[in-house]
């Protein structure tokens, strides 16, 4: 993990209210054609908080894992946080981090995520900590590739004959 930024934090701020949140439109707005009127009430579904359980989301935009296999030895990568935060800063209420391994030998590819070690704790609470700062719920696939696991990175297998 890089040290060039120490804390994310220091380099956004966050808005108010913050991305992804439904609000009436101004006079101005609406004399100027930008909006027709108030918001339907209720909001759509999607724009509605969901509550399940003791978690609130700000809304029911959720982000699916992607495998990004951009992890070097299952550490979490500045592409990772930049990858992540950017749903969050957009106002996504919940993103679902990557399929994560609990073991070396069982990740889908060599080059991704893990947390088989405490100390890939570190980046991934650093993901977590930036989500959080937009009011973005942070969750993890836990995954393992089983038997069909990779021990090849997917750029070393070279191109396909056409």
């Amino acid at each position: 993990m890089s040290s060039f930024v120490s804390d994310p934090r220091d380099f956004y701020q966050v808005q108010n209210p913050p991305p992804g949140t439904a609000i009436e439109p101004t006079e101005l707005e609406i004399s100027q054609g930008f909006a027709k009127g108030p918001n339907p009430d209720p909001l759509p579904k999607l724009f509605q908080p969901l509550k399940v359980r003791g978690l609130l989301a700000k809304n029911r935009i959720w982000l699916s894992p992607m495998c990004m296999y951009s992890a070097q030895d299952g550490f979490a990568t500045d592409f990772h946080l930049s990858h992540y935060s950017q749903f969050a800063m957009r106002g996504a209420g919940l993103v679902m981090v990557e399929a994560t391994g609990v073991l070396p030998e069982g990740r889908i590819s060599p080059n991704c995520l893990g947390i088989w070690k405490d100390d890939h704790i570190d980046g991934l609470r650093r993901i977590v900590n930036h989500m959080h700062k937009y009011g973005t719920i942070a969750a993890i696939q836990i995954g393992h590739g089983g038997r069909k696991g990779s021990t090849i990175p997917l750029q070393l297998y070279g191109t396909r004959d056409s």
